[in-house]
């Protein structure tokens, strides 16, 4: 898998954003450090970025950060994994879930709370779902294949790639940063960030019906933990 980099002069020409601006956003966490990525040149060390995650990155933060203060928005584009479990009733809010899935979903997970992490893969997997149309049993089969790995990832800054190999859809997870080498037997069918749609669902669903994300999670615990220890 090829990424493709742009280079900080051609970054701040694309968006508009000062030298300044980029700094400053990178000091509030709104853009991971990690994005940044030195490499050597002839004037001695440049830094480049991944050109697609950068440039939604950037146009997210201009579209919100008059909505938001800096701190809020580092909350809601961080990567790190909401600390909550997900309710059935949960899943049935979030509309990029499909809702015929859920009943597959539970029956995979053989459990009815979810992890912040398997919800981003049930939403990918809806939307993988509803571009290739498949049956149930090719998503219980997909998910089957992927679910244990979910306990171990800690952040968002992962891809989930979908791959065909003569009509069996294979699943992989991998860290976003990372290059990946294909077996040319099967294809790539999907390529999902879930950074992307962790920071959608954030926003989409901070306030609708009181959903907790990051340090708040864990604000709450500690009331109910002195409330319950009276």
């Amino acid at each position: 898998m090829i990424i493709i980099l742009i280079s900080k002069k051609d970054l701040l020409k694309e968006t508009g954003i000062s030298y300044g601006q980029l700094y400053r956003w990178k000091r509030e966490k709104l853009i991971p450090e990690e994005w940044f990525i030195k490499q050597p040149s002839f004037t001695g060390q440049e830094t480049f970025f991944p050109k697609t995650k950068m440039l939604n990155r950037i146009k997210a933060i201009q579209e919100l950060k008059n909505k938001y203060s800096l701190e809020e928005l580092a909350k809601i584009l961080s990567p790190e994994v909401a600390k909550r479990n997900f309710t059935t009733d949960d899943l049935a809010i979030i509309e990029e879930i499909k809702a015929n899935l859920i009943p597959a979903f539970v029956k995979v997970f053989n459990k009815n709370n979810f992890r912040y992490i398997e919800v981003l893969l049930m939403i990918a997997i809806s939307d993988f779902k509803d571009e290739l149309d498949l049956s149930i049993s090719q998503i219980i089969d997909l998910t089957n294949g992927i679910k244990d790995y979910s306990e171990k990832i800690k952040s968002t800054g992962y891809m989930f790639v979908i791959f065909n190999n003569n009509n069996e859809y294979l699943g992989a997870i991998y860290k976003a940063q990372a290059e990946i080498f294909v077996d040319k037997r099967v294809s790539i069918v999907k390529n999902i960030n879930l950074d992307d749609i962790s920071s959608n669902i954030k926003l989409k669903y901070r306030k609708s019906f009181n959903f907790k994300f990051d340090d708040e999670v864990e604000q709450n615990s500690e009331i109910k933990n002195m409330v319950y220890s009276y």
